[in-house]
C-alpha cells in the first residue's frame, strides 16, 4: 500500500507519541487508523461599477473583484484567525443541516458534536467507535462512517445509531449525490460506493490512491481528494484521472465550490485550495496546523475543522 508524505509532526498529540495513520497502518492508541502514516503528521456594501467608455482601459485595482454574492473578495491566502470553536477530539467528517446546525464528527473522541445556529453546543452521539465521515440527508438524517467498525450508521433524531451499510473497507468521507444516494469513500479498496435508500452499494469510481473525500460536481462528475496525494477527477465512467498531485495529503475535507470546482483541504500541509476540474489550484488560505475537513455554511463561508488543533474554523468562500 502507497504510504503518505511524511511531514514532521506538530501538534500536541503527536509530541505525546500519540500516533495517527490514515495511508496504510493502524494506530498504536485509540484503536484504529484515521489520517496519516505513522510517519507522518503530517461589511459596507461593494460600490456600484464605474462606468467605463468602451474607447477607454477599464480603471486598474488592488482590491479583488466582488464574488457572485456581491461581497468583496478577501485577500489570498486567508489566515484561519481565531477559532470560533475549540475543544473538539480529532474532528473529522462535518456537515450541516437545513436548520443551519452543524455535526462534527470526533474521531478519537468517538462523539458526534452538535452546534446550532444560536451558537449552543452538545453532544448529538457518543460511545462510537472511529467517527469519520459525515453527512445529513435532506430530510435531516444524519449518517456517519465508522472507521473502525468499516460501517456506515443512520442514526435517529435522538442520536440512536443503527447499522445502514456494512462489510466496507475503512470508510471515510461521506456525502450525498443528486440522486440521493450516500458516496461513501471505501479507502481500502480505492473506491468510491453509492448507497441507495435500502443500503445497498454499487462501485462509482475505482483506480484510485488511497480515497478518503468525494463530492459530485453540477455536471455529475465526481471529484476525490486521495490521502496518498492527488485530487482526481472521474468522468463518464468508474475509471479515475488524476488532476492534481501537488497537495501533500488531501483529507477527508473536501466541498463543492461551483463551477465544477471544489475545495480541499490539505491534512499533510497547511492549506485550504480551490481545484479547478483541469487541476489547476488556488490556495485560498494558509495557517493551519492539519486541516481534515471542510463544509460550505448556509451564509456561503466555509467551515474547516483542524486536527492539529481541534478547533473550527470560518473562512470566507471565493468562487
Amino acid at each position: 500500500m502507497m504510504e503518505s508524505p511524511t511531514r514532521p509532526c506538530v501538534t500536541e498529540r503527536h509530541r505525546k507519541g500519540w500516533t495517527p495513520s490514515w495511508a496504510g497502518r493502524h494506530l498504536v492508541a485509540p484503536a484504529v487508523a484515521l489520517l496519516v502514516a505513522a510517519t507522518a503528521c503530517t461589511a459596507a456594501e461593494p460600490a456600484a461599477p464605474a462606468t467605463t467608455p468602451r474607447s477607454e482601459p477599464a480603471p486598474v485595482t488592488n482590491s479583488p473583484p466582488p464574488s457572485a454574492t456581491g461581497k468583496p473578495r478577501p485577500t489570498l491566502p486567508q489566515q484561519p484567525g481565531r477559532a470560533r470553536w475549540d475543544g473538539l477530539a480529532s474532528p473529522v467528517g462535518m456537515a450541516f443541516d437545513g436548520d443551519g446546525t452543524l455535526y462534527i464528527a470526533n474521531w478519537s473522541g468517538g462523539t458526534i458534536e452538535r452546534f446550532t445556529a444560536d451558537g449552543e453546543r452538545s453532544t448529538f452521539a457518543d460511545g462510537l467507535g472511529g467517527p469519520s465521515g459525515l453527512a445529513v440527508a435532506d430530510d435531516g438524517t444524519v449518517y456517519a462512517a465508522s472507521y473502525s467498525g468499516n460501517v456506515v450508521w443512520r442514526f435517529s433524531e435522538d442520536g440512536e445509531p443503527t447499522v445502514f451499510v456494512d462489510g466496507l473497507g475503512t470508510p471515510a468521507g461521506l456525502s450525498f449525490n443528486s440522486a440521493g444516494e450516500l458516496l461513501i469513500a471505501n479507502r481500502a479498496t480505492d473506491e468510491i460506493l453509492a448507497a441507495d435508500a435500502d443500503g445497498k452499494t454499487r462501485v462509482v469510481a475505482h483506480g484510485l490512491q488511497t480515497p478518503v473525500g468525494a463530492v459530485e460536481l453540477d455536471n455529475g462528475d465526481l471529484m476525490i481528494s486521495n490521502i496518498n496525494g492527488g485530487v482526481s477527477l472521474v468522468s463518464g465512467g468508474p475509471e479515475a484521472v488524476t488532476v492534481n498531485n501537488e497537495l501533500a495529503s488531501p483529507g477527508p475535507g473536501i466541498a463543492p465550490a461551483g463551477g465544477d470546482a471544489v475545495y480541499v483541504v490539505d491534512y499533510g500541509g497547511t492549506t485550504v485550495d480551490l481545484i479547478e476540474p483541469d487541476g489547476s489550484r488556488t490556495t485560498i488560505a494558509d495557517g493551519f496546523a492539519n486541516p481534515t475537513s471542510i463544509t460550505v455554511a448556509p451564509d456561503g463561508r466555509l467551515a474547516v475543522a483542524d486536527w492539529g488543533t481541534d478547533s473550527l474554523y470560518f473562512i470566507e468562500s471565493v468562487h
